[in-house]
């Protein structure tokens, strides 16, 4: 009778089974996830709760035996933490680093607790709750494919696709029946999933009466079977939809420098992430890419046995390098900077890893400047890549592989990838997947697809990599090589151009904010550039302390320190370390001048580190007189006659001022309001000059990063609420300016002298308002459609009228020690020693001069601090008047050394044609010295050198100082010939 019962049901169900089938019920996609979801659960078998040990200095351990299959869980958490096993760095636990794989064997576990979460987020640090697991994989890896099934079929809109899809996942589940959970079990998925199955509730509800109803499933034979039976109908669902075009991937671990942390926790993120990815790399069959050598230095120093890992991952190439000391700013760091950026990573990967770099691997900094690509060639580098194209705000980037071509016409291949969800932090989600294969505009090009958790480090997990293969075998996505970049670039071929900056479209406020560390890091990188010049014509020069000057310089132009968007304890930092270089260099290039002079004496000298002679106003006591300094030279301090004066006198409400070149009428408020140019015959101004304008500034989270389009909507003009004349010495007058404003003042000296064209404001700022953009505005009176300013060895230019999209979203562009608007024969230039943010409107120029945002450093800012712009105006265009040589003055000023020489004037290097921007020692042999020069008017010619010494020979380098360059050289004595292109970097090796 019982068997009668129990057949006439079987056959009742199968009968309701075949009924379903034929009329197409199907499960819902969220029934299929809770299933799958419970299949997550009955992946963790054997779960037993641990309880940590506390050593004598209260760090967490245990000891666990591994199996093959062994993991140690660990939830409730709080910090980010190192994993070791006996001792040894193994794996990282953060909120995406939480199942850690245990070796074979008996083994000490400990872990090291920062009390920094992943995104900076400070807490009491809590080594959280550890369980022993062994790990089901054909479970594990059912509920990856099932997730990824389910996350690709809400994604599209193809119902034939989604259908066969959900057949596939749920035939495959009808093998993986549920039977039973435990409690632990439900416990570590209300951990470990977010979903619609309330996992949490379950386990509350579970209570000590029925948790004998709960156990772990031991009918495991099942799940191996349902993964089967679902790679079989995937495989036949790729037969009938195909696949579309190829995914390469990449595993990496964007790690920033400093950010939403200080330096100190980030040597520890690195340490964190090299150990988890090569704890993976042994395990399973992929690339990793990391950029910056600064890592790897800080990895060989706190943790050599790691290194040599690396070295060895290395040598196989399944880890990649990046070049750059650090993933840096480009559009305000020095040519010579960007030249150190290179040099140093690339030696200590030549020296350490015996290969160089072939990726300048980019993928946050904000905005790339127009010669990166000829500075990144000269730098060792064969291609470029970034992400940070598609977080434009206006206008869509228009390519994925492109030639990005260089100022003197060469190209760099580049590739723009990330563009959908995940960016450059992508998880390998299905849907990630799909998004950025959509977004691929030239799908014959491979898509280069970087996967692993960033921003806090971290990189790739186990689930990652398992969602890689599970992708490979869904209908309708690419193929998937996990091959890394150097697949990708033996691969592409750049069709499409693109010439210039790669300008970012948001993030314009980072030119601005936080205005010491710009002035620190204008003043270390000139201070080097001074140091190592008088020190290698002194043959005092110290390779090694240059070196590490250098580095300190480089780490602090990572692309959230320099541009402002760290926290305050990052700045605490950065400014000790930077006004220490500058005390440094300062002092070698003072002890090298007088080295130079002689002994010490009472003789007063001035010497000039530029290559062209100056004639300039020095002050010597608090008195301002001209001095004639010969190129790369010096001379005995002898003022020079100055025969026209300059005089200001007070009318009513404005003060009048007048020299050889100029009328002005400055008001009293403290803006020109007539500037006549009397060698040319015309006004200057359009409008006012000078135009201090406060703007009210609150862009939303990214509040140090962006401006407002809207910007004008609230601000106000600042007016001077008193002011003096404190200087009025025939050579120079001096006016001060006294801006008090809400909580804020700003002093303002305008000084004139009586034969230079050059107009200073010096400027000090005592800010205390918030929320704040402030401008100095100059409209002038000119006929122009284009602004020309420096860039890392060179200029760039750029249209200031919005006749379209890309030009109105550029209200906001990075400039360094000039910006200039100029007829064919007029025009005007601002000069500044320390800015690198301006408005380019028609002929109007607004120089940004501070900015005071409370995110995520409600303290930027509130430090005085002291600069200088300068107002320019010239008589011819912009190469006739040499306003690049005038910028460099400002930001050079001739520096006054005592000394014994009997010499009253020496010149040590004449140049023509070429900015000399370097003069060092060469890396590699103490008799040969290294000039570096550019060419910043966009001609072709030969450039003579005189030196101070006779030459055995001149070469053309790179900026490794390792490859030769072709070029036309002739040697003569102590002078050299050299035949150059348009737009040139030149590094030239001279053999003494």
């Amino acid at each position: 009778m019982n068997f009668f019962i129990i057949s006439s049901y079987l056959l009742f169900h199968n009968y309701l089974y075949i009924c379903s089938n034929n009329t197409h019920i199907m499960r819902g996609i969220n029934e299929l996830e809770a299933r799958i979801i419970f299949v997550l659960g009955n992946s963790f078998r054997n779960l037993k709760q641990l309880r940590w040990n506390f050593d004598n200095q209260n760090r967490a351990f245990l000891e666990i035996e591994g199996n093959g299959n062994s993991y140690l869980l660990i939830v409730d958490h709080k910090g980010s933490g190192l994993i070791r096993v006996d001792g040894k760095p193994y794996f990282e636990l953060d909120r995406f680093h939480t199942l850690i794989p245990i070796p074979f064997g008996r083994h000490n576990i400990s872990v090291e607790l920062s009390n920094y979460m992943d995104f900076g987020d400070r807490v009491d640090a809590v080594p959280g709750v550890p369980f022993y697991t062994e790990i089901d994989f054909n479970a594990f890896k059912l509920y990856i494919y099932g997730s990824q099934i389910i996350d690709l079929i809400r994604n599209i809109k193809d119902e034939d696709v989604k259908n066969d899809l959900i057949n596939a996942l749920a035939k495959a589940l009808r093998e993986a029946y549920f039977e039973t959970i435990s409690k632990d079990q439900l416990f570590i998925l209300s951990k470990l999933v977010r979903s619609t199955i309330d996992v949490s509730r379950m386990v509350q509800e579970i209570d000590d009466s029925s948790v004998n109803i709960f156990a772990e499933d031991q009918n495991r034979g099942k799940y191996e079977k349902a993964l089967n039976v679902l790679k079989e109908e995937l495989t036949r669902l790729v037969e009938k939809y195909g696949k579309r075009g190829e995914l390469i991937g990449t595993g990496h671990a964007h790690i920033d420098t400093a950010w939403l942390w200080p330096f100190d926790e980030t040597r520890r993120k690195v340490l964190r992430t090299f150990a988890t990815v090569l704890t993976l790399l042994d395990k399973y069959d992929f690339h990793f890419i990391q950029s910056a050598s600064i890592y790897y230095e800080w990895i060989k120093s706190d943790s050599p046995e790691l290194f040599e890992r690396i070295k060895e991952k290395v040598r196989e190439g399944k880890w990649e390098l990046g070049a750059l000391f650090v993933e840096s700013d480009t559009n305000m760091v020095s040519g010579e900077s960007l030249a150190r950026q290179f040099l140093y990573s690339q030696r200590f990967y030549l020296e350490n890893f015996g290969k160089m770099a072939e990726i300048l691997w980019l993928p946050d900094t904000f905005g790339f400047t127009a010669s990166l690509p000829q500075i990144a060639k000269l730098g060792g580098v064969k291609a470029f890549a970034t992400h940070k194209v598609f977080w434009n705000d206006t206008n869509k980037f228009p390519y994925n592989v492109f030639k990005w071509i260089a100022p003197n016409s060469d190209y760099l291949p580049a590739v723009a990838f990330g563009n959908g969800k995940g960016g450059y932090n992508s998880d390998f989600s299905a849907s990630s997947v799909l998004e950025q294969y959509n977004n691929w505009v030239q799908k014959d090009q491979p898509i280069l697809y970087s996967f692993g958790y960033g921003d806090g480090g971290g990189g790739p997990n186990e689930e990652m990599l398992i969602r890689a293969e599970a992708v490979n075998m869904l209908p309708i996505l690419p193929r998937v090589k996990l091959t890394g970049v150097s697949d990708v670039l033996r691969k592409i071929t750049p069709i499409e151009e693109w010439r210039g900056e790669l300008y970012l479209e948001t993030h314009r406020g980072v030119l601005t904010s936080h205005s010491k560390m710009k002035l620190l890091n204008r003043m270390a990188e000139l201070s080097l550039r001074e140091a190592e010049l008088w020190s290698t014509l002194a043959n005092s020069y110290d390779r090694e302390l240059f070196k590490s000057l250098w580095k300190v310089v480089l780490k602090n132009q990572f692309h959230d320190v320099l541009p402002g968007s760290a926290i305050k304890d990052v700045y605490k930092v950065a400014y000790e370390e930077l006004e220490e270089v500058i005390a440094k260099a300062n002092d070698i290039a003072y002890n090298a001048m007088q080295k130079i002079l002689g002994s010490n004496g009472e003789k007063t000298f001035v010497f000039n580190s530029l290559s062209w002679d100056r004639e300039e106003y020095v002050n010597v006591n608090g008195k301002f007189v001209k001095v004639k300094v010969p190129s790369v030279g010096f001379s005995l301090l002898e003022p020079i006659e100055v025969s026209d004066k300059v005089m200001v006198t007070e009318n009513g409400d404005e003060y009048l001022i007048e020299n050889k070149y100029f009328k002005i009428r400055v008001n009293k408020s403290g803006n020109i309001v007539s500037l006549f140019d009397k060698e040319a015959n015309r006004e200057v101004l359009r409008g006012k000059g000078n135009l201090i304008v406060a703007y009210e500034n609150i862009p939303g989270w990214a509040d140090a990063w962006d401006i407002e389009k809207g910007i004008d909507e609230t601000s106000f003009e600042l007016s001077s609420s008193s002011s003096e004349i404190i200087d009025n010495n025939q050579n120079t007058v001096a006016i001060r300016f006294y801006y008090k404003f809400r909580r804020s003042e700003i002093i303002q000296v305008m000084r004139v002298y009586a034969d230079s064209r050059r107009i200073d404001f010096i400027t000090t700022l005592k800010m205390r308002d918030r929320e704040l953009l402030i401008k100095a505005w100059f409209n002038l009176d000119l006929n122009v459609e284009r602004a020309v300013s420096d860039v890392p060895f060179g200029i760039v230019e750029r249209f200031t009228w919005n006749n379209t999209s890309w030009d109105k979203a550029r209200f906001e562009v990075p400039i360094q020690k000039f910006v200039d608007l100029s007829e064919s024969e007029y025009g005007v230039a601002i000069l500044n020693n320390g800015k690198y943010g301006a408005t380019l409107r028609g002929s109007s120029i607004g120089l940004s001069l501070t900015k005071t945002p409370i995110y995520p450093d409600p303290t930027t800012d509130l430090e005085e601090i002291t600069f200088t712009y300068s107002l320019f105006p010239h008589v011819g265009d912009w190469r006739k008047s040499e306003v690049i040589k005038r910028a460099y003055e400002l930001n050079v000023p001739l520096r006054i050394v005592k000394g014994s020489s009997e010499l009253k004037s020496k010149s040590f290097i004449k140049v023509t044609n070429l900015i000399l921007e370097t003069v060092k020692l060469s890396e590699d042999d103490n008799n040969t010295v290294i000039l570096r020069f550019y060419d910043y008017e966009n001609v072709r010619g030969e450039a003579v050198i005189e030196l101070p010494f006779e030459v055995k020979q001149a070469k053309s380098l790179d900026l490794l100082e390792l490859n030769e360059i072709p070029k036309e050289i002739e040697v003569e004595g102590n002078k050299i010939k050299l035949r150059y292109k348009n737009r040139d970097i030149i590094t030239l090796s001279v053999r003494v």
